[in-house]
Order: structure tokens, then C-alpha cells, then sequence
């Protein structure tokens, strides 16, 4: 099959007609009459260019966020981790206040009453067979031994008794809490100018917290009356693995009284609620 031959004539031809119509078209504009036909074509081809316009610009600016993407990320992923850095920094300056809030306390203390302390976390509230009962984190390697005193104080309360180690482990210890039923302490009730000896017995198993039994009725007592350890315990001929508590300790006040016989018992509203302790100092020894 042959292939027909442009002819060179046509090209010349189309050559021509395209400078005529230049030509024509500058004739026009020079003499104003392609101002309308302008008018006309701009008033065409606005809309579309100006959609381009804008298609142009929302493309643009989808590709600059694309492009920021990784940086936002690294950004999110910096402020992430400062965040994290300041959680943990505001973690450790609260424990140090709280460290620091305890010494002053345990200082205070010391400073006010003739006891050397040793602080200790409150590990857990146990009922172990029924005894009601705390674990403390100080033991054996501490200096804690059976028998000793344990105190908690809380705002503006005195540093009150609330149990007595019970039972001791190289790091950690048992406290068997005053309000414990088999807990039994010799006490000194403070009544005006005179003082009365009793035992408090705690009441836990019974619904309530401290009964102060075994006063006199020589001197009657009063709500409000306060009650602190008489430091007789091993002298009173009672088998009990707690002899080691030194008078004055304060345990609470009395609430309501009530005679029986020659005696006459109370009430007592302990200084410090053993259930709510969650730090407490053992009395290592006193000056007495």
C-alpha cells in the first residue's frame, strides 16, 4: 500500500491564512473593535479560571500539610514526652514534701515528749481471724521489737497511741491496733487536778472502739476527760506481750460514762482512728 503524499501547497496555504488572521485581528484591536469580542471571551473564561485558581491553591495547600505531617508527629511526640517528664518531676517533688512534712512532724514530737521514733509506712489494714490489725514497713534490721508503742498523729491532734507491735519480721511488723478487742492497757484518767487509774480494753469485735474499765467511784468522771497509758501493764499481772508502753502516751477522751458497782466505766473517743493511719512512728525508746 502506497502513502499518499502531503502536498506542499496545503501547508503554504494554512501558513497564509494564519498570518491573515494576525493580521486581521491586530487591525481590530488597533481600531477598538475587538474590545467586545474581548469582553466576551474574558466574561467566558473567568469562572473557569478562577475555579483552576482555587483548585490550584487548595491543591497547594494540601500538599504543604502533607509535607507538615512528620513534623507535626515529632511535635506531638515532644510534648508527649515533657508531659510525662513533668508528671514524673511533680511525683517526686510531692514525695519529697510529703518526706519532708514527716520529719517535721516526727521532729515536733521528739521535740515535745522524751521518745525516740522511728517512722514507717503503713503497708495494709488486715482482719487476721478476726484481730484487727496493721503491717508496717520497719522490722528487726530497724531496732522494732514486740511490745512497743505505736503512735499516729493527724492535724492538729496530739501524737496518740493506736496499737502495739505484736509480732516482728526482718523489714516489716505486726501491730495489733488498741481498738482490738484482746488489746488490754493500763491508763491514767485526768480529771481536774486528780488523777485515777483504769484499764482500756479496745472493742472492735463489739461495734464500737475503746471502753476505759475498772475506775474508781471516789471521783466521778466527765465527758472529755482525757486518758493517757499509766505505763503499768507488765505490772498488772496480765499475760500479754505488750509491756513495754511508757506512761503519758495520750490514747483519747472520754465520751460517755456509766457506773457499776464500786467502779464505774466509760466510753472513750480514741485522739487518732487507727483505721484511717497511713504513717505511723514506733516508740524505739523514752527517757523515763
Amino acid at each position: 500500500m502506497r502513502l499518499q503524499r502531503q502536498s506542499p501547497y496545503r501547508s503554504f496555504t494554512l501558513v497564509v491564512a494564519l498570518i491573515v488572521l494576525a493580521l486581521l485581528l491586530l487591525l481590530l484591536d488597533q481600531s477598538g473593535r475587538l474590545g467586545s469580542v474581548r469582553a466576551q471571551v474574558e466574561s467566558f473564561i473567568s469562572p473557569a479560571l478562577t475555579g483552576l485558581t482555587r483548585v490550584g491553591s487548595s491543591v497547594t495547600g494540601v500538599s504543604q500539610e502533607l509535607s507538615e505531617v512528620p513534623q507535626l508527629r515529632a511535635q506531638v511526640k515532644q510534648l508527649q514526652d515533657e508531659n510525662s517528664r513533668l508528671k514524673n518531676d511533680m511525683i517526686a517533688v510531692q514525695a519529697v514534701q510529703q518526706e519532708n512534712e514527716r520529719l517535721r512532724t516526727q521532729l515536733q514530737i521528739q521535740k515535745e515528749q522524751p521518745w525516740k521514733l522511728l517512722g514507717a509506712e503503713v503497708a495494709a489494714l488486715t482482719p487476721d481471724s478476726g484481730r484487727h490489725i496493721v503491717h508496717i514497713a520497719a522490722g528487726k534490721q530497724q531496732g522494732v521489737q514486740p511490745g512497743m508503742a505505736v503512735i499516729g498523729r493527724e492535724g492538729s491532734s496530739p501524737a496518740a497511741l493506736i496499737g502495739v507491735v505484736d509480732e516482728v519480721g526482718p523489714h516489716s511488723s505486726t501491730v495489733l491496733l488498741i481498738t482490738d478487742f484482746s488489746s488490754v492497757l493500763s491508763a491514767r484518767v485526768y480529771h481536774q487536778d486528780q488523777v485515777l487509774d483504769g484499764v482500756v480494753q479496745g472493742q472492735w469485735q463489739r461495734g464500737s472502739r475503746l471502753q476505759l474499765t475498772q475506775v474508781s467511784r471516789s471521783v466521778p468522771l466527765a465527758e472529755g476527760d482525757v486518758v493517757m497509758t499509766a505505763g503499768l501493764t507488765a505490772a498488772s499481772g496480765l499475760d500479754l506481750p505488750r509491756a513495754a508502753i511508757p506512761r503519758n502516751v495520750p490514747i483519747g477522751t472520754i465520751d460517755s460514762v456509766s457506773t457499776d458497782g464500786y467502779n464505774q466505766s466509760a466510753s472513750l473517743r480514741p485522739y487518732i482512728d487507727p483505721d484511717q493511719v497511713s504513717y505511723a512512728w514506733v516508740l524505739i525508746s523514752h527517757d523515763e
